[in-house]
């Protein structure tokens, strides 16, 4: 084999190398739609549905937040963020359709939500978070945010 081919093989090795990496830094969980799932360092994912206009839209929101006995709660987490949230809808019929909502800006790493479906109801969410950045990091724990 010559110089160039040994070069690309290199490049394409890399290149797959790190697109197998990038997902397996994130984390993936479901949730019951109403229930909270502790997902370490004393961080908690919570998931709820607002049926009617209130404090919040309606809709279906996925929340992360620091949790300590001791200590209280911080609204903001402290060491993981989410990333994406998928809700399943059910209908009286069976019928399961889903949303998904990503994280656009700073705030969407801490609170997700998508939209009322008329005539579904949502049973469970998979929610997806990884550890935040050093830049993330900097912007959340910031007290001017």
């Amino acid at each position: 084999m010559n110089k160039k081919t040994i070069l690309i093989l290199l490049v394409l090795a890399i290149a797959v190398l790190g697109f197998t990496m990038g997902p397996a830094c994130a984390a993936t969980t479901t949730i019951k739609m109403g229930k909270y799932k502790d997902v370490g360092s004393k961080d908690r994912i919570l998931t709820f549905y607002q049926p009617k206009d209130g404090q919040y839209v309606k809709g279906v929101y996925a929340a992360i937040f620091y949790h300590d006995n001791k200590r209280g709660d911080d609204f903001r987490p402290h060491t993981y963020v989410l990333r994406k949230m998928t809700v399943y809808y059910k209908n009286k019929k069976g019928k399961v359709i889903t949303r998904t909502a990503k994280a656009s800006n700073i705030s969407g790493l801490m609170l997700l939500s998508t939209k009322k479906v008329n005539g579904y109801t949502p049973y469970k969410s998979v929610i997806t978070y990884s550890r935040m950045t050093k830049k993330e990091k900097n912007i959340i724990m910031n007290p001017l945010f």
